[in-house]
């Protein structure tokens, strides 16, 4: 990557926009916040079952449990309604019985692509990971987890921006109570390859506007629909023709 690139790269990054409908975008370039892309779309792919699998483990939605891992002692927030988002997500994390599916999507013209996985409970979805892949130096990863079909909790992780000395990390969350959201933090590291991780665990979340939360709201409802939503989730990823806004 040449440094210009380099520059633009990062400063897509502090601004935190998204792709397609998420933000503006044209069609020679996909600003998700940064990623380290894979070259060459693959064609869409049908939702494919799997044998109960759990979730992978993901970062919980609150800084005593980034220090130490899903099952750390949690210190009430003063806030009822996220404690019962962390009760949720804590039981929706131990859950070993969740039902796995995949979906794939492709871009067209090789402007990127999207992996879709979701785990399901008694065919609700309870937790689906999203992967924004560009095609070029953008993407990021979301993590969003659903009581009775609505959206309470999501997680963004961008993609390591950088090189071999100094990578930047940036993670952002998203607590949702009666469909709006009411609390999004975010935090953003620089440091070493090898430290940058327990740098970001480390790190305090910074509250900040929940105007984006919206949109990854609808982005979450889109993902939870499986295979039957490919074309409207190319419409919120992929970048649009010039005159199309993506609805």
């Amino acid at each position: 990557m040449n440094r210009s690139a380099m520059v633009f790269g990062l400063v897509l990054l502090v601004t935190g926009c998204g792709r397609g409908d998420l933000a503006p975008a044209s069609s020679s370039s996909r600003t998700a916040a940064v990623s380290g892309g894979e070259n060459g779309a693959q064609p869409p792919a049908p939702a494919a079952p799997a044998s109960g699998q759990p979730p992978p483990p993901a970062a919980a939605p609150d800084a005593a449990a980034d220090a130490g891992g899903p099952g750390a002692a949690r210190e009430p927030s003063g806030d009822p309604r996220i404690d019962e988002i962390r009760k949720k997500y804590a039981e929706i994390q131990a859950d070993k019985g969740l039902s796995t599916s995949e979906v794939r999507m492709a871009c067209p013209a090789r402007e990127g692509r999207a992996e879709v996985r979701l785990h399901r409970k008694n065919n609700a979805v309870s937790m689906a990971e999203l992967k924004d892949i560009a095609a070029g130096d953008a993407g990021s990863t979301y993590h969003f987890y659903y009581d009775n079909g609505q959206l309470i909790f999501a997680l963004n992780d961008a993609e390591p921006f950088g090189g071999l000395t100094e990578l930047r990390l940036l993670q952002r969350r998203y607590y949702y109570h009666q469909g709006s959201p009411i609390l999004c933090t975010k935090k953003s590291v620089v440091g070493p390859p090898d430290k940058v991780e327990s740098l970001l665990q480390q790190a305090p979340n910074e509250p900040v506007d929940c105007s984006f939360g919206l949109k990854v709201q609808r982005l979450a409802s889109v993902v939870s629909k499986g295979a039957e939503a490919t074309d409207e989730l190319k419409k919120l990823l992929c970048p649009q023709p010039p005159g199309q806004t993506g609805r």
